[in-house]
């Protein structure tokens, strides 16, 4: 059995992709319910034909309305992730402990207050140890917006009608979705390079140590680098596939591509919401009862557990 969640964000990447398969499955039986047929506005038999094809048939409104879910979830799913580790909402002032830090000379009291907050829940997930994540999540934030947004006008400009701008708008939906996890990666192997020198598994010649962005020190296949490598492994797939989908003569094989790409889609989905349910455990970590801030980190670190 799995332990019980710390909070049920993790349920949201759900909501958000399962109507899209759903679309995708509903397409797939009516075009097969229809005894697979070549549309009018084709000018060459293939099997499978492609998403946008079905898309363009009365199907129409299905199309744009379970794009239009998936794209703002997705949106949404990202400001989520900003919320959770940063303790308030996007476009709302925060309050910052690192800001009164560096104002205070009495530095053990911003550190307790720091401590504070992630002992009385304040953050949904343990908070970003520098604003270099939080910058990748705005830039995944921004990026996904407008892949998301081209998706949309992609369904609106159906294949049939406006060929031109429906391809254009596929090829920036590809591109910016898949830069805005890169970033969404980048965030995560950051914040893993980090994590590697305070984990509980860090030897002590390594606690404390900084590393740089080509050498790493401490226990560095933890939580944030395992879930950054399955981003950028989910990636680079993505974007083979892509590549097939856009460059093959085949229309058959292509439109393969652009279902398989479809669906996998969909596994990002669930790849977040693993990090979100991890995530949200934080404060159920056996050794979290004993957080201290090293000395010469601006986060804090985790004490191993002796055996008194």
């Amino acid at each position: 059995m799995f332990p019980g969640p710390g909070n049920y964000w993790f349920i949201f990447p759900w909501i958000a992709f399962i109507p899209w398969y759903g679309m995708l499955v509903a397409m797939l039986v009516c075009w097969a319910a229809q005894g697979h047929p070549i549309y009018w506005f084709m000018h060459t038999e293939q099997f499978p034909v492609y998403i946008s094809h079905i898309g363009a048939t009365n199907l129409k409104p299905l199309f744009i309305s379970c794009a239009a879910w998936q794209g703002l979830g997705y949106v949404i799913m990202v400001g989520l992730e900003y919320f959770q580790r940063s303790g308030h909402w996007p476009f709302k002032l925060p309050y910052s402990y690192e800001d009164d830090m560096e104002k205070s000379n009495d530095s053990s009291s911003m550190k307790t207050n720091y401590v504070d907050a992630l002992i009385h829940k304040r953050y949904v997930m343990a908070p970003f140890f520098t604003k270099h994540e939080r910058n990748l999540v705005w830039a995944s934030f921004v990026l996904g917006s407008i892949g998301e947004l081209a998706l949309l006008m992609c369904t609106i400009f159906s294949t049939n009608v406006y060929p031109k701008v429906h391809g254009t708008m596929v090829g920036i939906f590809c591109a910016f979705v898949g830069l805005s996890v890169i970033c969404h990666s980048a965030q995560y192997f950051t914040m893993g390079r980090h994590y590697a020198v305070i984990h509980p598994l860090t030897s002590p010649e390594d606690l404390g140590k900084q590393s740089r962005w080509n050498k790493w020190y401490g226990h560095t296949w933890n939580k944030y680098t395992i879930s950054g490598t399955a981003k950028a492994i989910w990636v680079a797939a993505a974007f083979v596939w892509a590549m097939c989908f856009a460059c093959l003569d085949d229309r058959s094989v292509t439109a393969c591509f652009e279902w398989l790409l479809a669906f996998w889609f969909g596994l990002y989905f669930i790849i977040v919401s693993i990090d979100w349910y991890i995530g949200g455990r934080y404060t159920k970590s056996k050794y979290f009862h004993q957080i201290v801030l090293a000395d010469n980190l601006n986060y804090y670190k985790y004490n191993q557990l002796r055996v008194q």
